[in-house]
């Protein structure tokens, strides 16, 4: 094995933003879109995942496949303003949510 391997790089640690960070929720780190695995108040280190399918809050008629952003903790259509690229639609959006794939 490489003598610099360091990790699959699947969960990272972060520091949480101003508000801190609640497990389960999407948020956007510098570049990295993630989903935080724990709840931890602001300025405290935290785990969260950069890939995997997550089913998130989602705007209506988001089909299958499309990028999508983050704004304001929702997925919504890729180039909205003031909103983040997130990922790819792994389903539809259903009911308000759908499986989002991360994308980094």
């Amino acid at each position: 094995m490489a003598k610099n391997y360091q990790q699959d790089g699947n969960v990272l640690t972060f520091i949480a933003p101003a508000g801190g960070v609640v497990s389960g929720k999407p948020y956007v780190i510098g570049a990295m879109a993630l989903v935080a695995l724990e709840t931890v108040d602001a300025d405290k280190p935290f785990s969260g995942r950069v890939t995997g399918v997550f089913r998130l809050p989602c705007a209506a008629g988001l089909a299958v496949g499309v990028k999508v952003s983050l704004k304001d903790g929702g997925l919504v259509a890729d180039g909205t303003a003031s909103s983040f690229p997130f990922g790819k639609l792994a389903a539809a959006e259903a009911d308000g949510f759908a499986d989002c794939r991360l994308s980094n």
